[in-house]
């Protein structure tokens, strides 16, 4: 019989449909003890979740968090109460870790109701701002963009020290962002770091996950020359926002009270 770790990767595949590249790479990043839950039954895999570990700072306190994604179940398990068996067990194990909140994003709106009955609520919010390639974006010359394929954490360090009801990241969490298509852009003024951010260049408009800038002017001059660049429009995420808008599929579920604020999920901890 196959390991679990071999079947944990073809249900990833069957029920995703990512790449072998992609998926071993994930795993070589996440599968391991209290990262990787699963339900078996003589050494088959029936249901399996990720839980990767975040900081959330909220009201000027850091506190330990984790995000439950990937959950998925053996096409011939499914509605058996499988996937809120294992959730439940994950969330006993990593309440027992100290992680105050357990957040996740709903793959679609539908997928709410469910969640909701476990004990999640709507938490999200965000801003979009749109950068069309059709205006007159003139920039001065001394701004530069350019691709990396590294984030500088010292930097990004400095952005989030100013953020608020926001998740934080460290090294391990951006590592995700490192293994797939997504593009890392830094912009400079001249030979000075001014912004970072993780764009989706391929589509028609380019998504801008989040940008890491000290100032929202630089965010959207970084937004601007990524437009003239690849001549395309742009939607823009940047926090704080001017205007918020609530998402309507990312949740959370306090393990502690006083959890309940808008929270904006920082790259919207996309995969």
């Amino acid at each position: 019989m196959k390991t679990i770790q071999e079947q944990a990767k073809e249900l990833w595949r069957e029920t995703f449909g990512d790449s072998t590249e992609y998926i071993d790479k994930f795993f070589n990043l996440y599968f391991k003890p209290n990262y990787f839950f699963h339900l078996e039954e003589d050494g088959k895999l029936l249901s399996m979740l990720f839980a990767t570990h975040h900081k959330l700072k909220i009201d000027e306190k850091t506190l330990p968090i984790a995000y439950i994604g990937s959950v998925c179940t053996q096409e011939n398990y499914r509605k058996k109460g499988l996937a809120t068996l294992l959730m439940k067990k994950a969330e006993k194990e990593l309440k027992t870790l100290g992680k105050k909140a357990i957040i996740l994003i709903a793959a679609h709106e539908g997928l709410v109701p469910f969640y909701e009955k476990m004990g999640y609520s709507l938490c999200g919010i965000e801003g979009i701002k749109k950068i069309s390639y059709k205006e007159n974006l003139n920039i001065e010359e001394e701004f530069r963009i350019e691709n990396t394929s590294n984030f500088d954490f010292d930097f990004i360090n400095q952005v989030q020290k100013k953020r608020n009801n926001c998740i934080i990241h460290n090294e391990e969490t951006l590592k995700l962002y490192t293994i797939t298509d997504y593009q890392i852009i830094n912009l400079y003024h001249n030979s000075t770091l001014l912004a970072q951010c993780v764009a989706i260049v391929d589509w028609d408009t380019i998504e801008i996950l989040d940008c890491f800038s000290l100032e929202e002017e630089t965010a959207e001059i970084l937004a601007k020359k990524v437009s003239l660049f690849y001549k395309k429009d742009v939607n823009l995420k940047y926090f704080p926002f001017r205007e918020k808008t609530p998402s309507t599929i990312e949740m959370i579920k306090p393990l502690e009270q006083g959890l309940e604020n808008e929270i904006y999920m920082s790259l919207n901890l996309d995969t």
